[in-house]
């Protein structure tokens, strides 16, 4: 192994954990990572989902995100502005970037120019433009090859996003799908929206996906790298992950209902409430145990709640409630005083 320092930022949203062995045996052949890092949003780093596994067994620090408003590039802005620390202010020689997306190019062409080795790691399907701009590129498998049959059956079963179980469902229109019982995602083929766009439109949708520009997240059907796409209906616009491989489409929680408003699923998911009190909560509590937040005190935390969080005041009990609960704190009822547990 190459004895340099290297710096090693993950984009957890579009990276499957089953692919970290071979990211590793990757990256220490470059040198050695003192710093690894994952970016994703804060699902992708609960109690059952597959970075949480990985993070402890390669000592992966997780860095979630919580979206304030519409958007799904939080994570890789997160990710971007700490390799420009990193670049400057680190003694690190190389910065290695693990992601399908060509949104890092610049990220990678600026390390270069900053001196620094870029180093780069993603499947096969990783666009041009960011793979030439790495000083050098170094390519996953589709599917990885330690991760045996087992892991490829529970990416089949589990909610990309999240981590939760996958549950057979319909629409009302007898669509197939199948969705997370957690956070109210699901996945379908693409002809299940031939309701609102003519076949020509989805062939179109199918070809924009083979150029694979812009990476989303793992397909729950196949394991690939599904490509983002941004889908006008109407004055709406939504932004829908395509896999170009078998043409299974994963729409986030609401996302199908918008683009084909007369139908939608048989299926009651969590509520919208529930579901973004829980991301809170997540982002939070890995914010406290990382001490990348310190709070002393209970006006402190409601502060950060509706300040930071912008939650709603009759939500901020019922978080902080939860936050006892799962021990992530403790509650001096006398004081007020905050410890992280």
């Amino acid at each position: 192994m190459d004895s340099r320092p290297i710096a090693v930022f993950i984009d957890a949203d579009n990276v499957s954990p089953a692919l970290v062995g071979d990211i590793f045996k990757k990256v220490c052949a470059l040198g050695e990572p003192i710093v690894r890092r994952a970016y994703g949003m804060v699902n992708c780093f609960s109690a059952n989902a597959g970075w949480t596994v990985a993070q402890r067994e390669y000592g992966i620090v997780a860095r979630p995100q919580v979206s304030n408003v519409s958007g799904k590039n939080v994570a890789d802005i997160a990710l971007a502005v700490d390799a420009m620390e990193f670049l400057y202010k680190s003694p690190c020689e190389g910065i290695c970037i693990v992601s399908n997306d060509s949104d890092f190019t610049a990220v990678a062409a600026k390390i270069r120019e900053g001196g620094k080795h870029a180093y780069g790691i993603g499947g096969p399907k990783t666009p041009e433009s960011f793979r030439v701009a790495c000083t050098s590129f170094h390519e996953l498998p589709m599917v990885s090859k330690t991760a045996g049959a087992k892991k490829d059956a529970q990416t089949k079963t589990t909610c990309p996003r999240c981590g939760g179980k996958l549950e057979k469902g319909w629409t009302r229109s007898n669509n197939v799908c199948r969705i997370c019982a957690s956070c109210g995602g699901a996945t379908m083929k693409l002809s299940a929206l031939k309701k609102a766009f003519s076949a020509e439109s989805l062939d179109a949708m199918a070809a924009q996906a083979q150029r694979h520009e812009q990476a989303g997240c793992v397909c729950p059907d196949c394991g690939s790298s599904t490509t983002l796409l941004r889908v006008a209906f109407g004055k709406k616009h939504v932004e829908i992950d395509l896999c170009a491989k078998c043409r299974a489409v994963w729409y986030d929680k609401d996302e199908f209902e918008s683009l084909v408003p007369n139908d939608g699923f048989l299926h009651a998911t969590v509520s919208a409430g529930k579901a973004y009190r829980r991301e809170v909560v997540l982002g939070l509590s890995a914010d406290l145990k990382s001490g990348r937040r310190k709070l002393t005190n209970v006006g402190q935390l409601k502060s950060v709640l509706k300040d930071t969080y912008h939650v709603p005041n009759p939500d901020v009990a019922p978080i902080i409630g939860s936050l006892m609960c799962q021990k992530v704190i403790k509650v001096n009822s006398a004081s007020g005083k905050v410890t992280v547990l």
